[in-house]
């Protein structure tokens, strides 16, 4: 991951930005509009929204081209694929779970990383 180059002007900006990744996209929004002056915390605030954004419009995606498989599959099975799917779906959940856990830790640490695609495109935003 590529570095922003922003650095954080007090230990509030790097709790405000790890608070961004672990809750909520409510909470990054309101991160993101509350902290004005602070430029660490609006990154982080903004890419978290933008990286909730996109895994949520990947799900989507998944979740309607995985029921269009799923249906004649688990006919097919006799319901078995349900031995498959539920645990695969679990793991996905899990590794999200534990890539947000990582973000939050690199923002806490001050480091200002850029992850791909929406990185940027915060970074652009909060300059």
């Amino acid at each position: 991951m590529e570095d922003a180059k922003i650095e954080p002007k007090k230990k509030d900006s790097t709790v405000l930005a790890a608070i961004a990744y672990v809750l909520n996209i409510i909470v990054a929004v309101l991160i993101y509009l509350i902290a004005k002056e602070d430029k660490y915390a609006r990154f982080h605030a903004l890419q978290a929204i933008l990286f909730s954004l996109v895994i949520s419009a990947v799900a989507m995606v998944l979740a309607i081209l995985g029921f269009i498989v799923y249906v004649p599959v688990f006919i097919v099975t006799f319901g078995l694929s349900n031995l498959v799917l539920i645990p695969a779906v679990f793991l996905v959940i899990l590794a999200l779970l534990a890539v947000n856990l990582y973000l939050a830790y690199m923002a806490y640490q001050g480091r200002a990383f850029m992850l791909p695609f929406v990185g940027k495109i915060a970074k652009d935003h909060i300059e």
